[in-house]
């Protein structure tokens, strides 16, 4: 998957710390789950509207194949990753089209003339100029799902 990649620890919000371990990481998978939506509709929709020549097929395929993936990491963290998934994976609507997600990304270099074509960044300046709000609601999710558990 080309991604955005996040980590959370548990030590992050005391109150986690109390409850058994497979309840806190469901709390914060619910968390991120719910933080990490509106991420990814956010990208979806910012790749459907970008204007590049042509037709549209490869945008929507990038845009169907954002996907989000939560999962257990080392030392107890729980990893999430926003982006592209490439292959089959992408879905039945992508389809293997996105698979030029990273070229219109990050831009390419045309091997007979040496010329190189920039990327549009979509992606990478809508995480950096939301990171911040991103990570807010990551944190207000997860106290309010472990208020929600405690209560």
């Amino acid at each position: 998957m080309s991604s955005v990649k996040f980590k959370f620890e548990s030590n992050a919000v005391p109150r986690l710390q109390a409850l058994p371990r497979q309840m806190n990481e469901r709390i914060r998978k619910k968390a991120l789950r719910g933080a990490l939506q509106p991420v990814r509709d956010d990208l979806r929709r910012l790749w459907k509207a970008e204007p590049f020549r042509g037709k549209p097929r490869h945008r929507r395929a990038i845009a169907d194949a954002t996907q989000f993936d939560i999962r257990r990491g080392p030392n107890n963290t729980i990893q999430a990753a926003v982006g592209v998934r490439y292959g089959k994976r992408g879905g039945a609507r992508a389809s293997g089209r996105q698979r030029v997600w990273h070229l219109l990304e990050h831009g390419f270099r045309h091997v007979k003339s040496g010329t190189r074509i920039a990327g549009r960044r979509v992606s990478t300046e809508y995480v950096a100029q939301n990171r911040e709000r991103i990570f807010e609601r990551i944190s207000a999710n997860v106290v309010a799902a472990a208020a929600e558990v405690l209560r």
